[in-house]
């Protein structure tokens, strides 16, 4: 039984990276046009669309609190750039029928550009880029692999 809880928590420790790796737009775009209803002209329920945006708000909150708080107080304009990019991607890209631009995910490029642009956004704004990306994970996955071959030795 201690061997399954072991494993289960690698497993937690292996995948929790790839969480935080989420891009905020892009994933809240994707969960609105899997969850959300659409009328019979295509366009998205309102109230739940909504509810995906300020999900999307609040994750980059969360995953750039620096520049969030700089943006609250007037300090990172870049953000306003990013936001207003994305308008004129989607104005550029979307059919009009919100149904289909989903299905066709014509303006999941245009969320997926937006989570870039945060992403620089946020490092011109202070937020501190890692200095080594992938060495958590592959410690990680290291530590991963001695505690399997740990747990087969015993």
């Amino acid at each position: 039984m201690s061997k399954m809880i072991i494993a289960i928590l690698v497993l937690g420790l292996i995948l929790a990276p790839l969480a935080f790796a989420a891009n905020c737009a892009a994933s809240s775009y994707a969960g609105a046009c899997s969850m959300c209803s659409f009328d019979a002209q295509g366009r998205m329920a309102d109230t739940c669309w909504q509810g995906y945006k300020l999900q999307g708000t609040t994750c980059m909150s969360s995953k750039y609190p620096i520049m969030a708080t700089a943006y609250s107080q007037g300090k990172c304009p870049q953000v306003d750039e990013c936001a207003s990019e994305l308008q004129s991607c989607i104005a550029q890209y979307s059919s009009g029928d919100d149904k289909a631009d989903c299905q066709e995910g014509s303006l999941a490029v245009c969320y997926a550009a937006s989570d870039e642009c945060v992403k620089s956004a946020a490092v011109k704004c202070g937020e501190l880029e890692s200095p080594c990306p992938g060495s958590s994970t592959a410690f990680i996955l290291l530590f991963a692999g001695l505690l399997f071959v740990r747990m087969k030795n015993d």
